[in-house]
């Protein structure tokens, strides 16, 4: 998997999967956010990237309006 196409799939990652009251959504996000999790452990730039943008996710959002919204450019060189 590319930085690139590995930063698609932090975008497309349901985030929020925990709150669900589905059974499905919450099972299939939590494979998704182990699957993001153990590529990322492969490659520093990955675990970076998965850092970065589930700190940003987390954020209020108040707080996303003052940090910058990581991008797939910041990683690459």
């Amino acid at each position: 998997m590319t930085h690139t196409e590995y930063f698609e799939a932090l975008g497309h990652h349901d985030w929020y999967y925990n709150y669900s009251d589905d059974h499905r959504a919450w099972t299939k996000g939590l494979t998704e956010s182990k699957r993001l999790q153990s590529i990322a452990q492969e490659n520093p730039t990955l675990l970076r990237m998965y850092k970065d943008y589930s700190d940003w996710v987390n954020m209020s959002v108040e707080a996303r309006r003052e940090v910058h919204k990581p991008e797939v450019e910041d990683y690459l060189n």
